[in-house]
This record gives C-alpha cells, sequence and structure tokens, in this order.
C-alpha cells in the first residue's frame, strides 16, 4: 500500500471521528478541533507529497530530453531503449 492510500484511509477516518463526535459529544469541541487540525495537516501532507513526485517526473523527463538533444542518433536511441526499461522497471536515474 502506497503512501498515498495511508493517507487517505486515515483522513476517512478521522472525518468519520470527527463527525461521530458532533453528532453526540456536542461539548468536547477541543477533542474535536484537535482532530480537524490533525486532519487539515493530513491534507498538506498528501498535497505536498503529491507536488514532490510531479516535481521529481517533470525533472526526469526534462533530463531525459536534455541528454536525448545531445546525443547523435544511435546513442539517443540507445538511451531511449535504457530510459524506457528503466521507467517501466522504476529504475532511478543517475
Amino acid at each position: 500500500m502506497s503512501n498515498k492510500d495511508t493517507y487517505k484511509r486515515k483522513h476517512r477516518y478521522l472525518d468519520k471521528q470527527i463527525n461521530s463526535l458532533e453528532k453526540h459529544n456536542h461539548y468536547n469541541r477541543s477533542l474535536i478541533s484537535s482532530l480537524k487540525k490533525k486532519k487539515l495537516r493530513l491534507k498538506d501532507k498528501m498535497i505536498s507529497d503529491s507536488r514532490g513526485v510531479a516535481r521529481k517526473n517533470k525533472y526526469n523527463l526534462q533530463e531525459y530530453i536534455k541528454r536525448a538533444l545531445s546525443m547523435t542518433a544511435w546513442q539517443s536511441f540507445l538511451y531511449m531503449i535504457y530510459y524506457t526499461y528503466a521507467t517501466q522497471n522504476k529504475w532511478v536515474m543517475q
């Protein structure tokens, strides 16, 4: 299970807890507000992680294009094969 799935599961769990407390324990506002803050921090973490992944993918694509343009046709072809194989097998590009 990925971090994204874990974050979503925790987010749903907190949402259910908050809704339950608001329905039945309306007098315990401090607990409800702390859970809401925790839920917001979790949402921020999910967003920052997804931006980090997008940034990494963008950087890899830019590096791929830059390297491919600076090579001869044969080198470019070999690099394309390597890059395709590496991304399908989730290798980290050096």
